[in-house]
């Protein structure tokens, strides 16, 4: 079944019944996602956000092997989305230094101080979170210094989150070394008590996949009874999905743990790509996401709508996207209150 939603992006006048809400992911995805949830969910909404802890690339990277701390980076940009201060204050943590700081974000830095100064990794995240004046929760989907790996459909495997788009090679699935890390405590509890889950989007492999595939994350996400949305990536990535459409998406979800079947929503973008900025992606050697693509299955519902900001990146809206996903939630919910009296 497929649903198109209006151009406004919210349905007719569905009250807010959410309270719980989970958002998967990490690298610039997930970032607009909390951006969209928090602007368009109440206040007494709570959001919790699980962020991939497998980065090994830039600046993440670097403070990581240096000082053995968790990567900062995918967690700093979820704190500044969820932010309650001034846009000046945002922009400072965001602010890179040459010279002597070798191009470090501000808040990469001060996240690295907190977890060597804090008693714990996730006291070190409630710190920073403190100075932000956010109120909603994030964690890291583990506190283990885990790599990721990907076994290629060659049969090679390459290890290291950055390695994994160069490695010229289909990935056949990915996997976390060590293989038992354990989710970070607060994680299956959040998805167990979740209203809704929201995967996506961003990177499928090494930011989405990175979260889901921490033991336990994938069983928790289907045995809880929350609404689980998936928002499909507008444009493909080099070395990662390349030639992937909706339907590639969610088999590669159903190889790491979580079948179509479990999801209620794909959530898939309709705005145009302009040709000049298309054909930029395609030297760089991406392609949409072709939107018209059928899922014979059912679930999970098609949402078909036009998500992107405008401007010389294809990125995904916040106010496009939030008011739908908080949408989709609460029609599931209202229905199944009104089943039940």
């Amino acid at each position: 079944m497929d649903r198109v939603m209006p151009r406004d992006g919210l349905g007719t006048g569905h009250e807010r019944v959410l309270s719980r809400v989970v958002a998967l992911g990490g690298g610039t995805g997930l970032p607009v996602v909390l951006s969209g949830l928090r602007r368009h969910l109440p206040k007494d909404c709570g959001i919790t956000a699980v962020v991939t802890a497998a980065d090994d690339g830039g600046s993440s990277g670097i403070l990581r092997r240096e000082y053995g701390v968790l990567p900062p980076g995918d967690i700093r940009n979820c704190l500044t989305a969820l932010a309650c201060v001034a846009p000046e204050v945002s922009a400072a943590l965001q602010y890179r230094f040459d010279g002597a700081v070798g191009g470090h974000p501000v808040g990469n830095l001060l996240l690295a101080a907190f977890d060597m100064v804090a008693t714990d990794e996730l006291r070190a995240i409630r710190l920073a979170a403190e100075l932000l004046g956010v109120a909603d929760l994030v964690l890291p989907s583990t506190t283990r210094r885990v790599h990721l790996i990907a076994d290629l459909l060659d049969g090679r495997s390459v290890h290291g989150e950055s390695e994994i788009p160069r490695s010229g090679a289909p990935i056949k699935c990915i996997r976390i070394d060590p293989p038992d890390a354990e989710a970070a405590p607060g994680v299956l509890e959040a998805l167990r008590e979740a209203d809704a889950i929201i995967l996506g989007p961003g990177s499928l492999y090494t930011s989405v996949l990175a979260t889901l595939v921490v033991p336990g994350v994938a069983e928790a996400a289907t045995r809880s009874r929350a609404v689980r949305i998936f928002v499909c990536n507008a444009m493909t990535e080099p070395g990662e999905t390349d030639g992937y459409d909706v339907a590639a998406h969610l088999r590669a979800l159903a190889a790491h743990g979580l079948a179509p079947e479990a999801l209620d929503y794909v959530v898939v973008n309709t705005t145009p790509i302009r040709p000049k900025l298309c054909a930029r992606y395609t030297t760089e050697g991406a392609s949409p996401v072709d939107p018209t693509g059928v899922w014979l299955g059912e679930p999970p519902v098609m949402v078909r709508a036009e998500l992107l900001e405008p401007g010389p990146v294809v990125r995904h809206a916040a106010d496009k996207l939030g008011p739908i996903l908080c949408d989709l939630a609460a029609v599931r919910m209202r229905r199944e209150r009104m089943d039940a009296a």
